[in-house]
């Protein structure tokens, strides 16, 4: 016979890559389709399944003769019952007669589980239940034919490096399927977003802000699909463990509650929920994202407590009447951008029992004024001279102004500050998020005024009746000055409430703060005041937008009582904020 010339080092180095392939691939941990174990062989996973829950994997795949994709859809309809129901985990006796319509069901190839390594264990093990726990390798192969016994050491090597081969070779094949699977699910769900039209003479819930929705608006979803937003929130500390704080601070508050978690993202705060002691934690998220919470969930192995359900709480159903706690990071730029805080407001009339609790509870809404000149020349001035050249025609030169989003130093803060909008969570409606409201700010230093600043904080509260701190308080000096860190309502020894703020006092946030440049600076002194109005409300082309107005006038220290002729140099500036 003819003899195929190769060299020791050859092989050797082809085996530490197959070795280290498989490593990767095969030996990942597999999940019980029951119950949370784990275990790394998949053979000791269907004794457990057949002892521990009464289903005989192995005998019904012979019984039936169920091929590689038929007994993947078993294990993903499985899978997908036990995420749909808490208690599937103690079901005992499961059985199927080979006429269920899932067997030949293709939505059942799709992964249940991201990265379900037990799917490609089915191929690419001979799953005979005869078969010895030890004789399990990750490297053997249903599908290579038997071949008689090689003639020398030689042959069985060469035979074991093809055997391996075909397994990578196979496996390879598979995972090319379900990429293929993904991106065909993606493409028709492009299709039914920016050509087929969305809801298109559907009636909406005048109560949420889905009424008024364009075509593609599930767009605002899939941004939140992705890890890196995740990370930047997770990241900022502020708005973490203010969440985190507040929920095991008071775990008597969660201990046997069931809570509602609207917009779950990573899951991380109905986690945080679990481990405070809630008895069911119900997390609703509409983005993909949902998929990587529900992992994260299972790893951390509270899957027992949390229910996690995809899809848009104005149209979903619980799987329970009423919750007793929601919790939601709903908070976007100055507050209300995104208008998610509607969605809140929905699942607390339809889910909230009476007496029920929002976490948070309240926030409010603040205008002061800065000075900075070097924020001015970084960003409104940019375009006046780019490496010695002027670029006018970027500038923004229409009525309506783009508000900026970015990070103020407390040091450019020039003026008090005013509340504009006070919100309670427990009482308010969607239609009152639109707020207009009059301020004043008194410069604080001599300065020239370049733009108003614009930020929010939240409050929890125990009980959402407790009522806030009155306007008198919030506005008075020992929340505005440069100590109000330690001296904000939350931090006030009789206060019962906890919280954080987005101001640029305090450590900055992912929120940072939102800037409204004036047309021109003012020049103030020490003692002078700046009155107006501030309007904000939801962009009529995209209601999670907002469109703000500010009229305002200065009003030098001498002439406090004469605001009438102040007025009549009032500037009315508009501002979007995209």
């Amino acid at each position: 016979m003819s003899v195929v010339s190769y060299t020791e080092s050859g092989w050797d180095t082809q085996e530490e890559r197959w070795d280290d392939w498989e490593d990767e691939e095969m030996n990942m941990p597999m999940k019980c389709l029951f119950c949370t174990h784990m275990f790394q062989s998949p053979i000791l996973l269907f004794r457990h399944v057949k002892q521990s829950h009464g289903f005989d994997f192995l005998k019904t795949r012979t019984a039936l003769g169920l091929d590689f994709y038929q007994s993947m859809r078993v294990v993903n309809y499985i899978r997908t019952l036990g995420m749909s129901d808490p208690n599937f985990g103690s079901v005992s006796g499961f059985v199927i007669d080979g006429s269920e319509a899932f067997i030949n069901d293709d939505a059942y190839l799709k992964p249940a589980i991201p990265e379900d390594s037990l799917l490609y264990a089915l191929d690419e093990l001979d799953l005979d239940d005869t078969a010895s726990v030890g004789s399990y390798s990750a490297g053997s192969s249903a599908r290579t034919p038997k071949a008689e016994d090689p003639e020398s050491p030689r042959e069985r090597e060469l035979l074991a490096c093809i055997r391996k081969l075909e397994q990578q070779v196979g496996l390879r094949e598979r995972e090319n399927k379900f990429i293929a699977d993904q991106f065909d699910e993606y493409r028709q769900m492009v299709k039914r977003q920016f050509y087929d039209g969305i809801d298109t003479g559907a009636k909406q819930d005048d109560s949420s802000v889905d009424g008024n929705q364009p075509e593609g608006s599930d767009y605002y979803f899939n941004s939140y699909a992705g890890n890196d937003i995740h990370m930047q929130m997770l990241q900022d500390k502020v708005r973490t463990e203010g969440y985190r704080d507040f929920m095991y601070g008071n775990k008597d508050l969660f201990q046997g509650k069931v809570v509602l978690d609207v917009g779950c993202g990573t899951g991380i705060l109905s986690m945080f929920a679990a481990r405070a002691g809630a008895a069911r934690v119900i997390a609703v998220d509409n983005s993909d994202i949902i998929h990587k919470a529900r992992a994260n969930v299972i790893e951390n192995g509270l899957d027992g407590v949390i229910t996690l359900i995809k899809g848009r709480i104005e149209e979903l159903e619980l799987p329970v009447p009423q919750v007793d706690i929601i919790i939601s990071e709903w908070m976007g730029y100055f507050l209300l951008f995104e208008a998610m805080l509607d969605s809140v407001l929905v699942a607390r009339d339809r889910f909230l029992a009476p007496g029920g609790l929002l976490a948070p509870s309240a926030s409010y809404v603040y205008v002061t004024a800065i000075s900075d000149a070097e924020y001015m020349s970084d960003r409104a001035n940019y375009w006046n001279n780019v490496y010695g050249f002027k670029m006018s025609a970027m500038k923004e030169t229409g009525p309506i102004k783009e508000a900026d989003v970015d990070v103020i130093p407390s040091s450019a803060v020039v003026a008090t500050r005013a509340l504009v909008a006070e919100i309670d969570h427990g009482t308010t409606t969607p239609t009152a998020l639109d707020f207009s409201s009059p301020f004043v700010v008194q410069a604080t230093q001599d300065a020239t005024i370049h733009a108003l600043l614009g930020y929010f904080d939240v409050a929890f509260s125990r009980v959402q009746a407790t009522p806030g701190p009155s306007r008198e308080d919030l506005e008075s000096a020992v929340y505005a000055d440069g100590t109000v860190a330690p001296k904000a309502l939350w931090k006030q020894p009789e206060s019962s409430m906890g919280g954080f703020t987005t101001g640029p006092h305090g450590t900055p946030t992912h929120w940072k703060q939102t800037v409204f440049v004036l047309r021109e600076p003012i020049v103030a002194a020490a003692g002078d005041e700046l009155h107006g109005h501030f309007t904000c409300k939801k962009s009529t082309t995209n209601p999670r937008e907002l469109d703000l107005e500010i009229t305002y006038f200065h009003v030098p220290a001498a002439m406090k009582d004469q605001l009438e002729l102040a007025r009549q140099n009032a500037v009315c500036q508009k501002y979007q904020l995209r």
